[in-house]
């Protein structure tokens, strides 16, 4: 069986009736901004290669530090220049 609801609680959040107020927080020293809603755009694609491509490819990316989308993005980056 559900509690009754005790309304003396609640009464606790209702505001100062003696005209007193409530100190306000200090301004934060930059406001906080909410995370993106957008959604994540991100695909995948399978590619299917000899195996000394790929790792070619592999070793490329890892040597110069960076992911598999932004090598990808920068060889196709370059082809086009060329084009």
């Amino acid at each position: 069986m559900p509690r009754s609801l005790d309304l003396a609680r609640l009464r606790q959040f209702e505001p100062a009736r003696d005209g007193a107020t409530v100190p306000e927080p200090p301004p934060a020293a930059s406001p906080e901004r909410w995370p993106s809603r957008e959604p994540v755009r991100d695909g995948q694609v399978s590619i299917k290669a000899p195996l000394d491509v790929i790792e070619r490819f592999r070793r490329l990316c890892h040597d110069d530090r960076r992911t598999y989308a932004d090598m990808l993005a920068i060889l196709m980056d370059g082809h086009e220049r060329r084009a």
